[in-house]
């Protein structure tokens, strides 16, 4: 009885270690949805979209120093090759992040995810393969192609409502366009560089320069307000804490994901931002964006159903290995 019961305990922990992926990406759709929010909630208190960043970047460097002591991660490279990639994905992720988070100013959340999330799994494929030789098997692309379909229809449906004029449609699109096309090889690079550093490293070189840039450019080219309501303070203070957690739960995503997979398990993030928006923005969703949202749920189910059946395999292909390669030293003994 005391073996069926830590068989069974064995098994539960590796169905739990083949959801990581999931999980994880699960937590950061939910935590990336509420900074989306946060972030127009104190555009709308009148702080500036460049403040807000910065804001956003001292605060993800404040909790890096927290839990830096504790993990102690490597905070440079072994070789040139490691360092440079650092480097760049460092670059490549703030512009990326910047132009994300700025769309959320001039859109809402949910338009800007759709624009985003529809586009960088595209991008994210074509970028692995010539980067990190990382391909796709026919079920993850059908996954895919589901929710790249829902989130055409969500933008569609959203594009019925019509906007206040073309120029605010044509930067509602580009920024949201622009994001994407920086966010697909950041994403790679970061997958590229946990190969040998640690997230949080990751995270505090990114916060760091994030926060030297953002404080230039809010300096230079807004009129910063640092006097707010304590609402506006609260919207302010949730953004910082809930991207912060949203990119160390990302970044163990990479960690344990192909990057094209943990772009597209992120579509999850556009049903989720929509009904956040309906609470926190008053935005209602029509008939259209609610199959569009169906589909992308359905995408992305499939495609977190396929990646832990795929890794629940891997482990007992090398479980099954691991008993064979004992086998013969069993029966040495005997």
């Amino acid at each position: 009885m005391a073996f069926h019961s830590f068989k069974e305990r064995v098994m539960i922990s590796h169905d739990l270690q083949a959801a990581k992926g999931p999980l994880l990406n699960l937590l950061s759709t939910i935590l990336m949805a509420l900074s989306a929010e946060f972030m127009a909630l104190s555009n709308i208190g009148g702080i500036p979209g460049f403040q807000l960043l910065f804001l956003l970047r001292l605060t993800q460097f404040l909790t890096v120093v927290v839990f830096l002591p504790c993990f102690c991660p490597k905070l440079v490279g072994e070789n040139m090759r490691q360092n440079v990639t650092l480097i760049l994905s460092t670059v490549v992720n703030a512009v990326a992040n910047t132009l994300m988070y700025l769309s959320f100013t001039h859109a809402a959340p949910g338009i800007a995810f759709g624009i985003v999330q529809g586009t960088t799994p595209l991008f994210t494929t074509c970028i692995g393969f010539i980067i990190l030789n990382e391909t796709v098997t026919l079920i993850p692309c059908c996954g895919i192609l589901i929710s790249v379909v829902g989130v055409v229809l969500v933008g569609i449906g959203m594009g019925h409502q019509g906007v206040d004029s073309t120029q605010k449609l044509v930067v509602s699109i580009l920024l949201p366009l622009a994001a994407a096309l920086t966010r697909a090889p950041g994403m790679v690079l970061s997958r590229a560089v946990l190969k040998d550093l640690s997230g949080l490293t990751i995270m505090l070189y990114l916060s760091s320069f994030g926060t030297v840039v953002q404080c230039i450019l809010t300096h230079s080219i807004e009129t910063p307000v640092w006097t707010m309501s304590a609402q506006t303070a609260g919207y302010v203070a949730g953004l910082g804490l809930s991207q912060s957690l949203a990119t160390l739960a990302m970044l163990g995503v990479l960690d344990v994901e192909k990057a094209v997979i943990a772009v597209a398990m992120g579509t999850l993030v556009v049903p989720i931002t929509i009904l956040l928006d309906y609470f926190f923005l008053s935005k209602v969703p029509g008939l259209l964006k609610w199959v569009g949202l169906s589909l992308v749920v359905l995408g992305t189910v499939v495609l977190s159903i396929y990646t832990w059946w795929k890794h629940r395999q891997d482990e007992k292909h090398k479980k099954l290995l691991e008993k064979l390669d004992f086998l013969p030293l069993l029966d040495d003994e005997n």
